[in-house]
């Protein structure tokens, strides 16, 4: 061989290989050897022209995946034909198909037991070191139970055509233009799915035998079936393996799938494969729309969570994987959650009952307490026995027959009533009387189309009836041991609540971005400071010159945007009249 490779002008420094010879290299070589260029060009592992792939009999496999420097061997495959096998230099696939064996690479002989190499091959049935014949060495058997799966992995790049061809009808039509090297890499990219410790083993240059044969070989096996179900059988094994809970079950493969999805954007996999992770990446983020996690169908259909998670797991719940932000979850597909929410209608929360109604959650409270709403009793032991619920159908009823007294929206209401409810401050807004008064019919209004809930839709002749006595406060109204959110706070105070934000901190202290306040703290924060909004709309001015206006008069911020109500109210004329 050194001497055909001088021939070839390809001797330098170094003992060259044969087979990365160049064009006119590889048609000396042919001529040299008397066989054909294109059979010399089908065994040399050419390189492609961005010098990731390798040739390997037609098939282009990563360059990563073969090794030269040692050769791995079948006892029984080299005592049926003494020749050695292309496919064994792949180092990912240790085994032979032939033989069914795992491969060997150390010499039998006891006393010598080295690894063989090509630079003194004796023979290719013989040691290199002391000529001990390889077939007396004795190699493991691959389990029945996986051979099938490895032999359609071994086809994905095998030399013979047929074996091609039955490994790809096993494909789906999304994986059908990929090359059988790509194939291999995306099975490897997501055997650590299956086993973690794979990820850190395949790339390792040397890969240890006995490492490929217990972990290795059957991960890949269990991938096969994520490549003849892609891409969703890779998303239901994932999400199998989180409805089983707890962290020494679910919590490596949760780790290794979002893993798997960062190599979108690596160096470790051809652009080829990166585009159809990328493309499980783009499923799971917008599977998240489609689905609601086991604790939102718990607040919609108001049961225990922990019956609905032994539902999913029994799989009586469709569920899919989600990746929602940089969390990999399991959710509950939003159609099978529609008839529950159906048939579980009778109690609604109150933060729900003022969702459908459009209306703060504490106007829910004055309904109940005017009798325009029905209370409903929530079983014991619940999460949320103590707080409020009314009975949706007496919900439902009270929005329709508000809704038959708004005639449809035109000029002679103008004002929409949630702007006219801004021109009140100090004090909670009198939803529940306003509504009421439109309800049976002693407040003329509207409403406009849409689809926002029915309270923001109502519009009102103009702002002058805000001195009826439908829009002061509620008389006899307990508010005490009664919580209010901090949007029903910004409403309070007249504070939009994508703003009310920056003044959190300043009215309620430092604290957990969601949490409840007590209407006595809401009261009295309510009396303690007007906002900007309010003086804007009391004193008809631009919100950018409230501010001026308000240093004019001697009034100086206590905050930015939050003035003392009693000093504005004194030293700005007109204030008090809304």
């Amino acid at each position: 061989m050194a001497k055909i490779t001088e021939v070839t002008g390809d001797i330098q420094s170094d003992r060259p290989h044969a087979s990365f010879c160049d064009d006119t290299g590889l048609e000396i070589l042919a001529d040299c050897l008397g066989v054909s260029t294109e059979i010399t060009r089908l065994h040399s592992p050419l390189w492609s022209p961005d010098a990731r792939m390798l040739n390997l009999f037609g098939t282009a496999v990563p360059r990563d995946f073969l090794q030269f420097s040692y050769r791995r061997f079948s006892p029984k495959a080299l005592a049926m034909s003494a020749h050695h096998r292309g496919l064994w230099q792949v180092r990912q696939l240790p085994i032979c198909t032939e033989t069914w064996e795992y491969l060997e690479e150390r010499c039998p002989n006891l006393n010598c037991r080295r690894r063989q190499v090509w630079r003194r091959t004796a023979g290719i049935d013989l040691c290199d070191y002391c000529a001990e014949p390889l077939t007396r060495a004795r190699a493991a058997l691959v389990p029945e139970n996986i051979r099938d799966s490895m032999a359609m992995l071994v086809g994905l790049i095998h030399h013979d055509p047929d074996k091609r061809r039955i490994a790809r009808r096993y494909l789906p039509p999304e994986l059908s233009g990929l090359g059988g090297g790509h194939l291999l890499e995306l099975a490897c990219a997501l055997a650590p799915v299956v086993d973690q410790r794979v990820g850190s083993l395949l790339h390792h240059r040397s890969l240890c035998l006995d490492s490929a044969r217990d972990i290795v070989v059957p991960a890949l096996a269990a991938a096969w079936p994520f490549l003849t179900g892609w891409p969703g059988a890779v998303e239901a094994h994932v999400a199998d393996k989180l409805n089983l809970g707890g962290r020494e079950k679910g919590g490596s493969t949760r780790k290794a799938f979002y893993e798997v999805l960062s190599d979108r954007n690596g160096l470790r996999v051809s652009p080829a494969v990166q585009k159809l992770i990328s493309h499980i990446f783009e499923r799971c983020q917008t599977a998240r729309s489609r689905g609601v996690t086991i604790l939102e169908m718990a607040k919609l259909i108001g049961a225990d969570r922990r019956t609905l998670f032994e539902m999913r797991k029994a799989g009586k719940l469709p569920s899919f994987l989600a990746l929602d932000g940089i969390r990999l979850q399991v959710l509950v597909d939003r159609e099978a959650v529609a008839p529950m929410l159906t048939r579980k209608k009778t109690r609604l929360r109150l933060v729900q009952a003022a969702e459908i109604l459009g209306t703060p959650t504490y106007a829910i409270r004055e309904l109940a307490h005017l009798g325009l709403v029905a209370v409903a009793s929530v079983p014991p032991g619940r999460g949320d026995s103590l707080q409020l619920a009314v009975c949706r159908d007496s919900l439902e009823a009270f929005r329709d027959k508000l809704s038959r007294r708004l005639s449809p929206s035109n000029e002679g209401c103008p004002v929409r009533l949630t702007e006219a409810m801004r021109g009140i401050g100090g004090h909670p807004k009198p939803w529940a009387r306003v509504l009421q008064a439109i309800a049976e019919g002693d407040l003329a209004a509207s409403a406009v189309d849409g689809d926002a809930p029915l309270a923001d839709r109502i519009t009102i002749r103009s702002e002058a009836i805000l001195s009826l006595e439908c829009f002061q406060p509620t008389e006899g109204m307990d508010w005490s041991a009664c919580m209010v959110t901090k949007s029903d706070l910004a409403e309070i105070m007249n504070i939009s609540p994508p703003h009310f934000s920056r003044h959190s901190e300043f009215l309620l202290g430092p604290g957990p971005a969601f949490r409840e306040i007590t209407m006595d703290t809401a009261h009295e924060l309510a009396r303690r400071y007007i906002s900007t909004s309010e003086m804007s709309r009391k004193l008809r001015l631009y919100r950018r010159a409230v501010g001026n206006f308000a240093r004019i008069h001697g009034v100086k911020p206590q905050a930015s945007g939050l003035f003392s109500r009693t000093e504005a109210e004194q030293l700005i004329p007109g204030l008090l009249v809304s």
